[in-house]
């Protein structure tokens, strides 16, 4: 994974610790709420951001531009949710040996229902639902997230040098 994409978990862990420590010390604020849905929001969107640029990454490292522009519009601009379905939707158009390979390594793994379970706070919260849950379990599922985007890298580097 690139210096960048690294950089940008790295700030999402920060901003999650940092609001995790405030609400640890202000526990009876009213603005909890609010600092727990933008965890979600930025957790959520993080890994979304994080595994697109990496796959587009990986397909256009040698391509010809026209072959960039199509896939930053196909998969960056793209709009879908990191849920382990979309994955493996992505997975199956690409290379059906990486979604075999996603959810053979994921199944009875805790860290899919945590990342689905971030993926429909989000969808919940984005549709008028408050999000109901602590700063902790957004950090557990946030942390799912990129132990599953730990695994996609090793899938994908793994298959392409078969």
């Amino acid at each position: 994974m690139n210096g960048d994409n690294l950089e940008k978990l790295n700030d999402c862990q920060t901003e999650i610790r940092k609001i995790k420590e405030w609400i640890n010390k202000n526990n009876l604020d009213s603005n909890i709420k609010y600092l727990v849905s933008y965890a979600v929001i930025k957790a959520c969107g993080t890994i979304e951001i994080v595994f697109k640029d990496f796959i587009c990454d990986f397909l256009s490292y040698g391509a010809i531009d026209e072959t960039k522009v199509f896939l930053q519009k196909k998969i960056i601009d793209a709009s879908f949710n990191p849920s382990t379905k979309q994955i493996c939707n992505l997975f199956d158009n690409l290379n059906p040996e990486w979604k075999k390979d996603f959810e053979s390594q994921l199944k009875g793994k805790q860290e899919k229902e945590d990342l689905n379970s971030l993926v429909s706070l989000r969808n919940s919260f984005s549709h008028g639902s408050p999000i109901n849950v602590s700063i902790q379990v957004v950090e557990r599922y946030f942390n799912a997230g990129k132990f599953i985007l730990g695994l996609i890298e090793n899938i994908v580097y793994d298959k392409s040098t078969e």
